[in-house]
């Protein structure tokens, strides 16, 4: 049952499962301007549907390209063996942050939407399924992707096995190489894991042959699952972020904390979230920003992959191939590779059109930050909290803190919302060695 009390003095706030979102909001449509297409890769043209039906399932497809009814609709309905996944696990609570507040010393209400709490740790999950549902209704027989560090590849192991599906995960070597556990958690999920840059692919062997040292990247990955796909018809590419279908599947994370600030008697006045492609932020803040009073949205990224704060928008391809479609987005190059942080998801070229639409259009404000500062909020929340952050979700946590302490003394007190995009605790060895535990 919902709580029946709005009274500010409640910790956490719940939905019953049947207040859990049974539809998707599609943002695209609403917008108050339009989102420039997807173009053809090589070619000057728009792309269309038959350019990439080897690539992915067909309806993640029409979702990307918004065709059909996705060109029309505000609301999608979640398929009802999605919907009974999720129910598994959601709706997720919305919990005060009331240590960290009393830590410093505020009279601004802080709340974190938890998205750790389901098998996969993260908000990965929400999208997930339902690509690994569109997959298997296609007859596909595996899916491919590309993980950093490790979150969606472990939520994208756990849809296929829902859905009966084989799945090929190329992990960033980085994360690979210091994050065994998620690695051996897809194992245990049947999942195939290749560091990447690889020698199964012409893309890895290339870049090693260049660098034998790689790091890898979020681009490498993609490129490389791109090109297994493009070689087997039973294959098909699976996007955890980059995509406009993830982003769409995520709103279920906005719609619940919309409604959970309204159990609470509250309206947002600040939304933060961590952006590598910018899923989760995006699903967290769609339901709020095409109405009359749109919060400060702040998406948080890292100072060393400054996309949104320092890349150029422009049409960039999400691979570093560039055999995907090209893009309108904020990118730093499809050839960047990022410096080896910590913080395995955010380690990427660019941002969803989507995001970068939202940014370029002033309703998203984006802040970067420096690693250490990141780390030591996450460690800051774990002793007021009681929770341990991903690394990505401490560049949200490290937002929020500084917006409170930025806010001049005497405003009115503001109600902040932050994304809890995952936990950290398969991240601690990169909590070790930034905070120097010894």
């Amino acid at each position: 049952m919902t709580t029946t009390t709005n009274k500010l003095t409640q910790h956490r706030y719940y939905l019953s499962e049947e207040e859990l979102p049974k539809r998707w909001y599609n943002l695209a449509v609403d917008l108050p301007y339009d989102i420039e297409p997807h173009l053809h890769p090589k070619e000057d043209r728009v792309a269309e549907e038959a350019d990439f039906d080897w690539l992915w399932p067909t309806e993640c497809l029409k979702i990307e390209l918004l065709k059909g009814h996705y060109a029309t609709d505000s609301w999608i309905d979640v398929p009802e063996p999605v919907l009974a996944a999720y129910a598994r696990f959601r709706p997720s609570p919305l919990v005060r942050a009331r240590g960290l507040e009393e830590y410093l010393d505020t009279p601004h209400r802080i709340f974190y939407k938890r998205e750790d709490l389901n098998p996969g740790g993260s908000h990965k999950f929400n999208t997930a399924l339902a690509q690994a549902y569109y997959a298997a209704q296609d007859g596909v027989e595996t899916l491919v992707t590309d993980t950093g560090a490790g979150q969606w590849g472990t939520a994208l192991a756990l849809a296929c096995a829902t859905f009966g599906l084989k799945l090929k995960v190329f992990m960033v070597r980085k994360s690979f190489d210091e994050k065994p556990y998620r690695r051996n958690l897809m194992r245990m999920l049947g999942a195939e894991v290749i560091s990447s840059p690889s020698t199964m692919t012409s893309t890895g062997r290339g870049v090693l042959e260049r660098d034998p040292n790689s790091p890898g990247s979020l681009g490498i990955g993609m490129a490389e699952a791109v090109e297994l796909v493009r070689t087997d018809p039973t294959h098909r590419l699976a996007l955890g972020c980059m995509s406009y279908y993830a982003a769409l599947h995520q709103t279920v994370i906005g719609l619940e904390t919309q409604a959970q600030l309204a159990q609470a008697g509250v309206s947002a006045d600040v939304l933060v979230g961590c952006v590598g492609g910018g899923s989760n932020f995006t699903g967290f803040v769609a339901p709020f920003v095409t109405g009359d009073d749109v919060p400060l949205c702040i998406a948080a990224e890292p100072s060393s992959v400054p996309t949104l704060t320092k890349g150029e928008f422009r049409y960039d391809w999400a691979d570093y191939e560039r055999q995907t479609p090209r893009i309108p987005m904020y990118t730093l190059g499809s050839d960047f590779v990022p410096p080896p942080i910590h913080s395995g998801g955010l380690r990427y070229h660019g941002k969803t059109p989507i995001l970068s639409s939202l940014v370029k259009n002033g309703l998203v404000t984006p802040r970067s930050f420096d690693q250490q500062d990141v780390f030591e909020a996450g460690r800051l929340f774990l002793r007021t909290e009681g929770v341990l952050p991903a690394p990505e979700s401490s560049h949200a946590i490290l937002a929020a803190i500084k917006e409170v302490r930025n806010t001049p003394a005497g405003d009115r007190p503001k109600n902040i919302a932050i994304c809890l995009s995952g936990h950290g605790y398969l991240d601690l060895q990169g909590y070790a060695d930034v905070l120097d535990l010894g």
